[in-house]
């Protein structure tokens, strides 16, 4: 029997250091709530949320951008709305300068009121803006959204300039309107026509965007929710397991100290056996 190396108790005290060790990463799970805290304690699964991290992340501020482009466009349509509506009444006096029971006198009055008309919508054309961004006065480029977390997702949103000198019917435009005549009010009528259809066109296309960028936003949303889900997964500690694992490395370790105290005592007894043969 060898007195200098007690390896029962090295023995126990490996187990015991496992056992320290256990509860350690125990207590830490448990503390942070996380089952990778560091990339030691699963390189592959680190490697994996940080992908499905990544791309949480770009879908939340995608639709963020998508949140902010339905709000350019709401902003927008709002001043469509009222542009529909001021050439609606333009129409009703061209088709009332029309009529030749009109004086001079009339027609002129009708004119002055259409002038004015036409500078409200090109003041509305101006002032229909958000956060600095205007779609329709022809000063901007089409805009490009973000809409998901990778480089090809994105959405095109067209300008167009619908100041009243570039709205018409290809040939006249709407700041050149003159009804104090006869001829000159039914060819306005052409003309106001073809601006409204300019208008048309445009509240369509974004109405269609509006919808595309609700749909996308409950996309990203439900998308987003299902990574977090599997990121949850990978990262979130099963609190129930740690407090057993817990609970089993703490009973470990108080029965190693235990049983090193025994086992330290061996060469002790083995030398007072031998001390007794003499």
């Amino acid at each position: 029997m060898r007195l200098s190396h007690n390896m029962p108790s090295l023995n126990i005290y490996t187990g015991y250091s496992k056992a320290v060790e256990a509860q350690r990463k125990a207590m830490d799970r448990i503390s942070t709530g996380l089952k990778i805290s560091h990339s030691k304690d699963n390189p592959t699964g680190l490697a994996k949320s940080e992908s499905i991290n990544m791309q949480i992340r770009g879908l939340q501020m995608a639709n963020r951008n998508l949140q902010d482009g339905a709000s350019m466009l709401q902003s927008t349509e709002g001043g469509l709305t009222e542009i529909s509506s001021s050439l609606q009444r333009i129409r009703e006096l061209t088709v009332q300068a029309a009529n030749g029971s009109n004086s001079d006198n009339d027609k002129a009055v009708i004119q002055n009121e259409i002038d004015q008309m036409v500078q409200g919508i090109d003041q509305l054309v101006e002032g229909t803006s958000f956060n600095g961004l205007n779609l329709i006065n022809g000063a901007s480029s089409p805009v490009m959204l973000a809409i998901g977390a990778n480089p090809d997702d994105t959405l095109t949103i067209p300008t167009y300039n619908l100041n009243s000198n570039n709205i018409g019917n290809g040939t006249n435009h709407l700041k050149d309107i003159n009804v104090t005549t006869s001829t000159g009010a039914n060819s306005a009528l052409e003309v106001i026509d073809g601006a409204i259809n300019s208008v048309v066109n445009a509240r369509s296309k974004y109405g269609a965007l509006e919808n595309r960028m609700d749909s996308g936003k409950q996309d990203t949303e439900a998308i987003s929710d299902r990574l977090t889900s599997a990121f949850s997964d990978i990262t979130d500690a099963d609190i129930a397991a740690e407090m057993v694992e817990l609970s089993k490395s703490s009973i470990m370790q108080q029965a190693g100290t235990a049983m090193m105290v025994q086992s330290n005592k061996f060469p002790q007894d083995i030398l007072r056996i031998l001390d007794n043969l003499k």
